[in-house]
């Protein structure tokens, strides 16, 4: 992923040399400048480069090289300068303006990457939010509520929001273990956990299966958790991949919680964003 992020900037930074722009570098185009993960659903392409200006006259020019948008807040606090001078949006106004085509879930998993990777702070995308004027406010307002800062990648991130669309609460990202660590003394941590239920649930990318010193570790710290009493279930980009298995991973999760209950766990049909937000808000509340 790293080398792949590193390419993408490369890319992006080479067209930007080359291209006339009318505009600082916006929207997936600033994603991928900024070096984070792009939304894994978003409608803006990025076969040319998006630029963002503030006259509307300019966003009805022609460009060969760019997409031009247009956002009438735009000055100079929201744009920052590479070495060689090319314009770019800050990270929190190209989170902000990605809303316009991006699904809630998208962009809450762009702004835990663009916290994760240090472009950003929670606080500084919610300043933003309250105080600037744009298109979407009520999406990202959203986002923020389903954000978890403490999200190890794009696929932890997708997998809680997996559990949020069908009513599973309750899930801690990037949750240390207590009492157990690695021989070298490091924390045993888990991508998501229920700690009241001992429920473990870890998103098993490619290299865990083909890398054979990643492949004994994790094996490792799944029996020393089962022996602890915890149930830890394995996920892959299979149980993500469309809904009739997102609703199996969920009925699963579902399943081992009424278990250990010892009563029935109700699971909802996916949920618009819109509820799953506002059921999370509430929640606090209480």
């Amino acid at each position: 992923m790293a080398r792949s992020l590193e390419e993408r900037q490369s890319i992006t930074w080479e067209a930007c040399r080359e291209a006339v722009l009318l505009g600082p570098v916006s929207h997936i185009s600033a994603v991928d400048m900024w070096k984070v993960e792009r939304p894994s659903q978003t409608n803006f392409v990025s076969d040319k480069l998006h630029v963002t200006v503030s006259d509307p006259r300019l966003s009805r020019l022609s460009s060969p090289d760019a997409y031009v948008h247009c956002w009438s807040g735009l000055d100079s606090r929201h744009i920052r300068y590479t070495t060689d001078g090319i314009g770019v949006l800050n990270a929190e106004t190209t989170w902000a303006l990605m809303a316009k085509g991006t699904q809630v879930d998208g962009l809450t998993e762009l702004g835990e990457s663009m916290i994760r990777h240090g472009r950003t702070t929670e606080s500084k995308l919610r300043d933003f939010v309250e105080h600037e004027t744009f298109q979407c406010k009520a999406k990202c307002y959203d986002a923020l509520t389903l954000m978890d800062s403490r999200s190890d990648s794009p696929k932890e991130t997708q997998t809680r929001l997996c559990l949020y669309s069908y009513g599973l609460w309750g899930f801690t990202s990037n949750y240390s273990v207590p009492g157990i660590s690695f021989d070298n003394g490091a924390a045993i941590t888990l991508d998501l956990a229920d700690p009241e239920l001992l429920i473990g649930i870890e998103y098993d990318g490619d290299h865990h299966r083909t890398d054979r010193t990643q492949w004994r570790r994790d094996a490792w710290k799944r029996r020393q958790l089962e022996s602890m009493g915890w149930t830890v279930v394995s996920v892959t980009q299979l149980d993500l991949s469309d809904e009739p298995h997102r609703a199996a991973f969920a009925m699963n999760i579902a399943a081992i919680r009424a278990r250990k209950l010892g009563r029935p766990i109700a699971l909802s049909t996916p949920l618009p964003w819109r509820k799953v937000a506002c059921r999370m808000r509430r929640m606090r509340r209480i």
